[in-house]
């Protein structure tokens, strides 16, 4: 095999485990030990904990293996609604992508062994579930979607477990976020229901209609921003608050958007606004530690 065959592989082995939401998740979680589950700790201290990059490198494998199984059941679903990344993917034969699934997995659990048997079990029970998504909940409407927003939280959760940190803040931007991937997930939905109604793929645009669906959506993104006026009027976020303001500012205008929609582009786009708002999220979990007195009192010692 020549290079420009396995550099052809590579990306496209990239692709199928979507590398890019992979690189997101292990900053969230090394963002999240420095700066909400270990604030007090020094920040080299947990960047070299072995057990900590145990947990994360766990996840991220078995996150990596969920996407490749997903990818294997939805192989014929992806070549109407991701045409391009369908071509890409078929440079990989479906024989190796689970080999790969089980190499992925088999070192996670490797892996997580060396942490604790706890961790062990742990993701053991995660790698059972992301499979079972694949193989019988993806066709099940709302029960899918909740289903896969648990699956996206347990990395974190795993976190939670190790720090023993469970408080009221925690669990007010754990329900935010939770809350985020819900409306992101039920909109992702809508955009694709030609191709959901082709493959029988019971989801709650085709269940329950796109104007009922519209209003499920209104619902969340409701409780988002109650929940994001509470965080920034009740607690001491630093300068996160900015980023809960510009997610109010967003939901609204992502409000008007749902409500002017009416094809899948347009579905799209929103999706793609509504994934904008996790990235940003993530990067904004850095600006909990800086405090805007915090930079007052530095500044005023320079003077």
């Amino acid at each position: 095999m020549n290079l420009q065959k396995i550099i052809i592989k590579l990306f496209a082995l990239f692709s199928v485990i979507r590398g890019y939401n992979l690189i997101i998740l292990m900053l969230a979680q090394y963002l999240a030990c420095l700066f909400i589950f270990a604030q007090e700790e020094n920040h080299v201290t947990i960047l070299t904990n072995l057990k900590i990059n145990g947990i994360i490198l766990s996840s991220i494998l078995c996150v990596a293996a969920g996407y490749i199984i997903n990818n294997f059941y939805d192989l014929e679903k992806d070549r109407i609604k991701r045409p391009m990344q369908s071509y890409i993917n078929k440079q990989v034969s479906q024989g190796f992508k689970l080999r790969v699934y089980i190499i992925l997995n088999s070192l996670a659990l490797l892996i997580a062994s060396s942490v604790s048997w706890r961790v062990l079990l742990y993701f053991f029970a995660y790698q059972i579930l992301v499979w079972f998504y694949s193989h019988k909940m993806n066709r099940f409407a709302l029960i899918k979607n909740l289903y896969l927003v648990v699956l996206r939280t347990m990395p974190f959760f795993a976190l939670v477990v190790y720090f023993e940190k469970f408080d009221q803040i925690l669990l007010l931007h754990a329900s935010f976020l939770t809350i985020l991937f819900l409306i992101t997930d039920i909109v992702k939905n809508l955009a694709s229901q030609r191709v959901d109604l082709i493959y029988n793929y019971n989801s709650i645009p085709i269940k329950y209609g796109t104007r009922t669906t519209k209003r499920i959506v209104y619902v969340f993104i409701i409780i988002d921003i109650l929940l994001g006026c509470y965080l920034i009027k009740s607690h001491e976020i630093g300068l996160m608050k900015y980023f809960f303001m510009f997610s109010i500012i967003s939901f609204l205008f992502n409000a008007f958007l749902l409500w002017r929609g009416k094809t899948e582009q347009d579905f799209k786009i929103l999706h793609y606004f509504f994934k904008g708002m996790i990235v940003a999220g993530v990067f904004s979990i850095s600006l909990i530690e800086i405090n805007p007195l915090t930079l007052q009192t530095i500044a005023q010692n320079f003077r």
